[in-house]
Formats: structure tokens, sequence, C-alpha cells
């Protein structure tokens, strides 16, 4: 008889993830970002973020001859680690488009 259960793809890399805590400090910090079906992505970080912070995630690729770009994130916090980190999932974020237009010299 075969199962029927479904199984979870799960994957994690080494990311930087940069922006500013909720104490308005600019950091730049090394994480594992771990993605799975469910949960989506999410990163632990050391410090915490104020709620809704933007942040950016950029790859850490060791072969790559060159530096992959950062992606912006909204941060949702969803809890402590044992050891004390904070963990967030990481929300897409669209551009927000004002109904005033601005004019550029």
């Amino acid at each position: 008889m075969k199962s029927t259960e479904s199984f979870s793809l799960q994957q994690s890399g080494l990311v930087e993830v940069s922006g500013w805590d909720e104490d308005e400090i600019f950091f730049v910090e090394r994480s594992e970002l771990g993605w799975d079906e469910f949960a989506g992505k999410h990163v632990t970080l050391s410090r915490m973020l104020s709620e809704g912070s933007i942040i950016f995630v950029r790859p850490i690729l060791p072969t790559a001859a060159h530096r992959a770009n950062p992606i912006p994130y909204e941060a949702e916090f969803v809890g402590c680690s044992p050891e004390g980190h904070h963990q967030f999932r990481l929300n897409g974020v669209q551009p927000r488009h004002s109904k005033e237009s601005f004019f550029v010299n």
C-alpha cells in the first residue's frame, strides 16, 4: 500500500542581510536563509527589527565571479530560537505607488 503522506521540500543557503534594526541602526549580518513550501522563506538574526521593516537579502555564492544583487523583503517576526535569536518570515514587497505626482528636475 502506498503512503499518502506528503513531504515538504526544505532548502537553505547562506545570505547577507542588511537594513535598519528596531533602534534605527544600520546593520549587515550573515544568516542562513531557509525556505519550504509551507513556511516560505525565513531567516534568523541576532537583532530585533521593527514591525514591517524592509530588509535586503543577498545570496552569498562562493563560486560566483560577481556579487548577486540584494532582494528586498518585508520582515515578519515569528518568534525566538532557543539560543535567543530572532526569527523572521520574509514576505515579498511590491512598489508602493502614491496618488501624488512628483517632478524631478
